[in-house]
């Protein structure tokens, strides 16, 4: 975008230790706000804060456990300790396992779940807390194609994202009368530590991918990078997406159409 639309704005980030939250979290910098990023990896956390500040932005990391509603609050209080306010928030953090269906267990389901589901629930509840004090905000989720599209070897993740939609949708509905407006972001497969992690773990089982797999599948011939689902993050969030709210933009290069 590149035009300073989030000049004097505050942002909130989770997951933005690596992947598409650090590229997040660096977009918004450049866009003029100020930001909170947050994440359980410190030294992703201090790489986030120097690309930030390279590009001239402000970056506060805050250690943070999405399992646990404490260190949630605790963020928030954090974000409007420094800055007063909340003008958007980007929950980009997530987990995934993949395994058979029949090889998950019950800890399996509750660390995604307790991630994807209970965790973006919680901290949508308390970033509208926060927003709805100054007047109103955007919240983007970044869910994934697998929340519509059944993927082999990957069904709690696929059920988290499913959830991740109806959840954001139901609050959209819900909390645009404090002036807050709920999309999801749904992306494709995107070069991050994660989908590195998801082919390497996918060898194990009987539906292996691979880089190349994946490339093959996708009708541009290519693997998104996470700044260009960043820029759709901003998209969401900036007065040009004024009158969009519950909607889930897919960002996945056609990806779903093809595979």
């Amino acid at each position: 975008m590149n035009t300073r639309t989030f000049e004097g704005k505050v942002a909130f980030v989770t997951g933005a230790t690596s992947g598409i939250g650090q590229s997040v979290a660096v977009a918004f910098a450049q866009e003029g706000a100020a930001v909170v990023g947050c994440g359980r990896n410190a030294a992703g956390g201090a790489e986030t804060e120097r690309l930030v500040e390279d590009a001239g932005g402000s970056f506060h990391f805050v250690p943070l456990d999405l399992c646990d509603e404490t260190e949630i609050i605790a963020a928030m209080r954090i974000v409007m300790d420094r800055h007063g306010r909340l003008d958007c928030a980007a929950n980009c953090a997530g987990f995934d396992l993949n395994a058979a269906f029949l090889d998950y267990t019950a800890a399996d389901f509750d660390m995604i779940f307790g991630t994807n589901v209970r965790g973006l629930f919680l901290c949508m509840q308390h970033e509208v807390k926060a927003m709805r004090l100054t007047g109103g905000g955007t919240i983007v989720n970044v869910g994934s194609i697998a929340g519509h599209r059944a993927i082999r070897g990957n069904s709690l993740y696929n059920a988290s994202k499913s959830a991740l939609n109806m959840l954001t949708q139901t609050a959209a509905l819900e909390c645009g009368t404090f002036g807050v407006r709920i999309n999801v972001v749904a992306p494709g497969p995107v070069m991050t530590p994660m989908l590195r992690g998801f082919i390497e773990k996918s060898q194990k089982t009987d539906t292996p991918f691979s880089e190349e797999s994946l490339i093959a599948a996708s009708p541009l011939s290519r693997i998104a990078k996470p700044e260009e689902i960043a820029t759709s993050v901003l998209f969401l969030c900036s007065p040009q997406a004024a009158n969009i709210t519950g909607a889930v933009l897919t960002v996945d290069g056609g990806f779903a159409l093809a595979y």
